[in-house]
């Protein structure tokens, strides 16, 4: 079969190369290169997993897809020293990180698969022999057999036909944003920790990127928003954003940021899954549609891992 998935994270570039032995798979994905919410974002010397820190394990089949992937080094434990403030709370599982960046393992994943970056589908238009592609540019792509959307739920709804079987399901699903200040400094930060992490408004994390395993950059700070803090500010204005949390920030340090050398703020819609399908997949037989991602089981980089598992056993 001829299979079209949409987005090019974790979950799609997963369930593609499960599916690629046996199946024509196509990937598009609108931003410049693979990653998703597991992206690297780099600034001249300066990096920044902007996205997900770190990820957890605890299923066999992810711990399975871990182990293979280590002695490669593309993964390593994170032993940061963690600082817990204001009440909040960290699972005490082991941390682990992508070398040398977050996004490297679905760089790797990506390495014998048809990606196609930069191709932003807009919409799905169902013909007698196929489902056919049609992207923001006004190309058309296609005809695939089936078309698997990893997608956040919302985006995913929305592209998807009000027939599709479990359009309630996904319309149920809650997801909320998070805003990621990136701050690259040209001298070391004298910080008694490598993470923190808050339990007020408006900042949820901040860790030394640059302490991580495998990163050779110059010192990168990244801080994170709390999600529901995001989700009532995130049409605000950037600057307004970015200002806020720096100060936050500084407090929080107990030093001022504001002479970092470089500067950076990302938002991201979705972020976080407060309330998940609790499924780990929706499929239409019947439209030959389905979807899968984190969101379908909560917001680790484990559950999308779970969920394309999951699906690609349905073909």
């Amino acid at each position: 079969m001829h299979i079209a998935i949409i987005g090019a994270g974790l979950a799609g570039l997963t369930l593609a190369q499960r599916l690629s032995g046996a199946h024509q798979v196509t990937v598009f994905e609108k931003a410049r290169g693979v990653g998703g919410r597991m992206s690297t974002r780099c600034a001249g010397n300066y990096a920044f997993d902007h996205g997900a820190q770190y990820f957890t394990a605890q299923a066999p089949a992810f711990v399975d897809f871990l182990e293979n992937l280590k002695p490669s080094g593309l993964v390593a434990p994170w032993a940061s020293q963690l600082d817990l403030h204001e009440g909040a709370r960290v699972s005490g599982k082991e941390k682990l990180v992508a070398v040398p960046g977050m996004n490297a393992i679905c760089k790797t994943l990506a390495q014998h698969l048809d990606v196609e970056c930069g191709v932003h589908i807009k919409s799905l238009e169902k013909r007698r022999d196929g489902w056919r592609l049609n992207d923001a540019g006004g190309e058309t792509h296609g005809t695939f057999d089936w078309v698997i959307s990893t997608a956040p739920a919302a985006q995913t709804s929305a592209l998807f036909p009000g027939s599709f079987a479990q359009h309630a399901q996904l319309g149920a699903v809650k997801m909320s944003g998070c805003f990621a200040l990136m701050l690259g400094f040209d001298m070391p930060l004298d910080l008694p920790w490598q993470a923190l992490k808050c339990g007020i408004d408006p900042v949820g994390w901040i860790a030394v990127n640059s302490g991580k395993p495998g990163r050779d950059t110059a010192t990168s700070l990244l801080i994170q928003s709390n999600n529901d803090w995001a989700e009532t500010h995130l049409e605000d204005d950037p600057t307004r954003i970015q200002a806020v949390l720096l100060s936050a920030a500084s407090e929080l340090v107990g030093q001022d940021l504001s002479g970092a050398s470089h500067v950076g703020l990302h938002r991201w819609r979705y972020a976080a899954t407060p309330e998940p399908a609790g499924v780990p997949f929706l499929c239409d037989e019947a439209l030959k549609l389905a979807a899968c991602g984190d969101w379908c089981l909560g917001s680790k980089v484990e559950a999308a891992f779970l969920s394309a598992d999951a699906l690609s056993k349905r073909f």
